[in-house]
This record gives C-alpha cells, structure tokens and sequence, in this order.
C-alpha cells in the first residue's frame, strides 16, 4: 500500500496542524457521539491522500448540527487556521452553524477566513446578530467577503448585522441579495455604510423591497464612499420619484468612484430614464449604468451614447 501524501506546504521538521486537527477530530467526534461530514471527509481526503492544498471549505449538502459544532470546535482547540473560505449554501443549518463558525472566527490567532458565505441556509436576525458581533469593532479583523443572500431575515436582520458593520473597517464586499430586506431597512444599510473608515468596495441587494424611501437612504449614504465601485439595487421595488432621481444625480456627481450601477428591474420610465441621462453628462466617470429593459430603445441608445462620450469613445455606425 502506498504512503499517504503528506499536505501540501508542510516541510520536514514543519508542525502539522492539520494532523493535530485530524486526531483531536476523531477523538471529539467518538466522545460526543457526532456522525460524520460527508464535505469534511471529501476535504480531508483531498489533503491527506491526493496532497491538494484545499483552502476554500465548501458545504452543499445538509450535516447534523452538532457534527458541525464539534468541527469547529475542533478547528479552535488546535488553532487549525489555514483556511481562507468557509461557503455553507443550501446546508439547512441555519443560525446553528453561523454561531459556529463564528465562534471559531473569534479565536486567537485570528483564523485565514477572508471568504464567508451563508446562502439560503435559514440565518434569521438571530445569526446576524452573532455575525455581527463578531464582525464587530472588537471582533474579526481578517474576513472580507460576506454573502448572506436568500436568508429571509428582512430589516430586523440587517438590523442587528449594522450593529457590528457600522465600525467594521475589513469589509470589502456585502452581498445582502433576496433577503425580504424593507424600506425601513434602507436606514440601517446606511449606517454600515457611514462610518468613516468603512472600506466596501461592493454592495449588492438586489431582490429586496427597499422602495423609494429605503433606497434614497442608501444613495445617500454611498456619496462620500471612496472605495465603493459597485453598487446592485436590481428589483428593489423603487419608482423614478423625484427624491429619487434626485439622489441618483447627485451621487453621480459627487462619488466618482461608484462607476458600477445597477438600477434594473425597477419602475423607473423612460421620463426618468432621461433625467438620468441628463445626470451623467459631464461624469465621464461612470461605466455602466443598467436600467430596466422596459424602457425604449431610444432611451437605451441615449444611455449608451452618454457612457460612450464618458469613456472618450467615438460613436460607432449604426448596423
């Protein structure tokens, strides 16, 4: 029978915390009693018999709820942190495994985890309240991604999540898609983004009800943004009002990093539309602006034309 490789990245003399995390494991999982991980063994497998150095941990399929606790438990008590993404999607674990994961998170040393994903796993407002503390000011200085789209927690979710956000200085992407997030919501997005030394470089909520109130509350919040470049608010239900067009303009105007935009899926006409346009002359800033296919053609062109003139480009024949 062959030796089994050794991981990759380890040398000779070199600890191996994974071999200590693959004892204490065994060991945790016969005292408590915990059946397997069917993705913990696949991953293990990977490192252990075919050498991959696996640094994104995915889970697709549904575990026992204690398996996982013990797993990160374990993880903790050997200060196992080579790891650089934990992406849960589809689990049916719900806050169980966000309280888990994040007790790991807030270890010392801090673990590798840049990546963090929960979708459509069941978080409720309970589990944006532990991500949110240990996302918080004395929490978590590492993680920089975190996607919690179709988790239905609404406002009072996003709610407990600012708690934390709104002094969060790592951040560089949040993706809140399909959320049930409400118009009330709007303000508590906007607290995450106000803070000083927030460093969100991309914002994604499509699929929410923001409505009109809710996403002037988050246009305004984006003006003084210096790192933000992106910016999805897809199907939030908002119309092109006057307060809304307005705050688009002038976010256009004043934050010439926001390049990216994303207005699709909304009620805005081509009356609005060409307001818009009008807006962005003289911002050749900007990148691309997608509003909905509902307008016309011609609105469409217009766009087109001002984000070409934007970019210093010629106009092309038309075929």
């Amino acid at each position: 029978m062959a030796p089994k490789k050794k991981p990759a990245g380890k040398g000779e003399g070199e600890e191996d915390t994974f071999e200590e995390f693959q004892k204490r494991y065994i060991k945790n999982q016969k005292e408590m009693d915990t059946p397997k991980i069917a993705c913990v063994q696949e991953i293990i497998s990977k490192i252990v018999d075919e050498g991959e150095d696996v640094k994104n941990w995915n889970f697709d399929r549904e575990f026992d709820p204690m398996a996982f606790q013990v797993f990160c438990h374990t993880l903790r008590q050997t200060a196992y942190n080579d790891i650089e993404a934990f992406r849960l999607w589809k689990c049916g674990d719900g806050d169980k495994a966000v309280r888990s994961i994040c007790y790991y998170l807030d270890s010392q040393p801090e673990p590798g985890v840049k990546d963090l994903h929960f979708c459509d796993n069941g978080v409720t407002e309970l589990g944006c309240e532990f991500l949110g503390r240990t996302l918080g000011p004395n929490g978590n200085k590492v993680v920089n991604l975190l996607r919690l789209d179709y988790n239905q927690f609404g406002t009072p979710g996003v709610e407990k999540l600012s708690h934390g956000l709104s002094q969060n200085a790592t951040l560089r992407q949040l993706s809140l898609q399909y959320c049930g997030i409400g118009e009330d919501g709007g303000q508590y997005i906007a607290h995450i983004l106000i803070f000083y030394k927030n460093a969100l470089e991309s914002l994604e909520l499509r699929g929410n009800y923001l409505k009109d109130r809710g996403v002037v509350e988050v246009f305004n919040a984006c003006k003084r943004k210096e790192a933000l470049n992106k910016l999805d608010v897809f199907d939030n239900k908002f119309t092109d009002s006057q307060e809304v067009i307005k705050a688009l303009r002038d976010l256009f105007a004043t934050n010439v990093n926001l390049v990216f935009y994303n207005l699709g899926g909304n009620q805005i006409s081509d009356a609005g539309a060409s307001m818009l346009v009008h807006g962005m002359i003289g911002h050749g800033h900007l990148q691309e602006v997608l509003i909905t296919e509902r307008c016309s053609g011609k609105t469409h062109e217009a766009l087109r034309d001002q984000l070409g003139a934007g970019k210093g480009k010629k106009k092309g024949k038309k075929k």
